[in-house]
């Protein structure tokens, strides 16, 4: 994958949460699986099938108290095939050039723009949590003060 472009992205910022957009990297990845696939589509549609299958294996097994090994041997060859297309790891450019430094500088401000969303998010829920805990010691009461309440004459 080339550089910056494949960079996840701010895409939005609601009150449910925070949307970060890798469509490109993934768009990538789609590309390189399916000349894979041209090459060799038993194969690669064995695997991607047996990946398939796990998945419901996973299931099951989850409901056994996790036993079992299907998780691993899942994620073993989703990670097989994910460097026979190339890895998911994004490289920078290591020059000390212009495309380099403008690629770092890209970097830099998308992971401010992300760092400045997910401030505002931390607040959000801090902020909602101490409401919602508020309101929960509200409601629970003290037990001392409502037995005080229930005796005759004491206010």
């Amino acid at each position: 994958m080339d550089g910056n472009r494949y960079l996840p992205i701010l895409r939005g910022e609601h009150r449910s949460g925070i949307v970060l957009d890798g469509s490109l990297a993934a768009r990538e990845q789609i590309r390189l699986l399916a000349d894979l696939y041209r090459h060799d589509p038993k194969g690669v549609g064995d695997v991607l099938i047996e990946i398939a299958d796990l998945k419901e294996q996973v299931a099951r097994e989850r409901e056994l108290g996790g036993l079992g090994v299907a998780a691993v041997v899942r994620s073993e060859l989703v990670g097989e095939l994910l460097s026979e297309i190339g890895g998911a790891e994004i490289h920078l450019d290591p020059r000390a050039n212009r495309r380099a430094l403008m690629q770092a500088r890209s970097l830099a401000e998308e992971a401010g723009r992300i760092f400045e969303a997910a401030q505002r998010r931390v607040l959000e829920l801090e902020a909602a949590t101490a409401v919602a805990r508020q309101e929960r010691e509200e409601r629970r009461g003290c037990p001392a003060c409502t037995l005080l309440l229930l005796i005759p004459g004491v206010k």
